[in-house]
């Protein structure tokens, strides 16, 4: 019964970090004053800060994915072999398309089906680095 108390700490963790992402994924769909401010990741670039802020719902989307399956790993935890099976097949399935359309998001700006309409008309990382270069 001890071994379960690890899994239970993750479990809620995990499950305050969807919380939390899918909460501010609304807040921005909706163009919300109260949205959370994203700066976190590899750059302190605003318009890297921006396109994180734009691809919030793929990335709240991949969150949930991935605990997805670390909860079918747990649940198949006592089946050997199987867990592993479970966390690959959900991750590559679910998560990594998630995390790729997450960063063609923050870097060009599309798919525009998934950015907050409000946002829709602003340019990507990349972009935008590619113009400051031309100018």
């Amino acid at each position: 019964m001890t071994h379960l108390v690890p899994v239970a700490v993750a479990a809620v963790l995990a499950g305050g970090t969807d919380l939390f992402l899918v909460r501010a994924a609304w807040l921005h769909w909706t163009g919300s004053d109260r949205a959370p401010d994203i700066s976190y990741g590899y750059s302190w670039n605003p318009s890297v800060v921006r396109g994180h802020e734009r691809g919030i719902v793929a990335l709240a989307a991949s969150v949930v994915c991935l605990t997805v399956g670390i909860a079918a790993a747990t649940a198949a935890e006592d089946v050997a072999g199987i867990a592993l099976v479970h966390v690959s097949a959900i991750f590559i399935l679910g998560s990594l398309p998630w995390t790729v359309l997450h960063l063609t998001i923050v870097w060009f700006n599309w798919p525009k089906a998934l950015v907050p309409p409000h946002r829709r008309g602003e340019s990507g990382s990349v972009t935008e680095w590619w113009r400051q270069r031309g100018a």
